[in-house]
């Protein structure tokens, strides 16, 4: 399927993760930024190129999301608390993410740290679980390898596997690869392609995604994400599950600087299939420290 750590985020002092695809951490067809690779926008390293700033390191965050879907699935609510936190060559991350869905509630705990090997290479690895909800993974870990390339390093291949194990049978090993761009003014723009075999049946669901940011550390950025491609399947009870679908997701995320070291982060979030569609939002407040 594969499912967003959102798709896809980061309490006391909780260390967590991501800014990208929602901060809801939820399941459907494309991985979540907290699955990918923690994007640029996130703390990459402390090393970081001035092509690529080292930006949101050491912040906490906390919010709420709620969604609504057709064809009577009901509601998708929630809350979550997510911190970055950079010492020397390493971020860790932690996040814990509340949420309802199809009738059922759980909790998500992750963790990971983004280690930095030179000034061109980094490589990031996150576990997570779950207590409660059908529809989390009982276990998921992602790895990702990254290299920075050109003359100011303001390209960044990627490429990384996750291995998804769900609370029935069904297992997802993903293949990402992927590539992000800095541009000198203030642009990025991202995209991605993941290769997920699922089991048993060993169901090949390909997709894909585009991101493009706009904006300035300190100030705002705001980030349109698209993804199309295939689902193995989804679970949408204890038992029952959709398989095999095509699906679309849109993310719309703006996160604004309100002070020096505090701000919002609002995520606008619509998603299809053939069985429904589901549409909202998540709203947080992050404290940089």
């Amino acid at each position: 399927m594969p499912v967003r750590m959102r798709h896809c985020e980061t309490g006391g002092l909780l260390l967590l993760l991501i800014i990208g695809v929602s901060d809801c951490l939820a399941q459907d067809n494309s991985p979540s930024p907290d699955a990918a690779p923690l994007p640029a926008l996130q703390a990459v390293s402390s090393n970081q190129s001035a092509a690529a700033p080292a930006i949101l390191t050491n912040f906490v965050e906390t919010g709420g999301s709620y969604q609504t879907l057709t064809s009577g699935y009901g509601y998708w609510g929630g809350g979550y608390a997510r911190g970055v936190y950079a010492l020397g060559s390493n971020v860790w991350n932690a996040e814990v993410n509340g949420q309802h869905e199809f009738g059922d509630s759980g909790v998500y705990l992750a963790v990971g740290n983004t280690h930095t090997f030179t000034p061109d290479w980094y490589a990031a690895l996150t576990v997570g679980t779950s207590a409660g909800g059908f529809f989390w993974p009982r276990f998921r870990t992602d790895g990702f390898l990254n290299r920075k390339l050109l003359s100011r390093r303001q390209w960044v291949a990627t490429a990384g596997f996750t291995y998804y194990e769900a609370k029935d049978v069904h297992r997802d090993r993903t293949f990402h690869l992927g590539s992000t761009y800095y541009f000198e003014k203030p642009w990025i723009v991202e995209g991605g392609m993941y290769f997920n075999v699922s089991s048993p049946g060993a169901v090949f669901a390909p997709a894909g995604f585009v991101a493009v940011t706009e904006g300035r550390n300190k100030q705002h950025y705001l980030t349109v994400r698209v993804g199309v491609g295939e689902e193995a399947y989804q679970l949408v009870g204890p038992t029952v599950s959709l398989a095999q679908f095509n699906s679309q997701d849109l993310t719309v995320t703006w996160r604004k600087w309100l002070g020096t070291n505090w701000g919002c982060n609002v995520i606008g979030d619509y998603y299809r299939n053939p069985f429904y569609t589901r549409g909202g939002s998540s709203f947080g407040f992050f404290r940089e420290f």
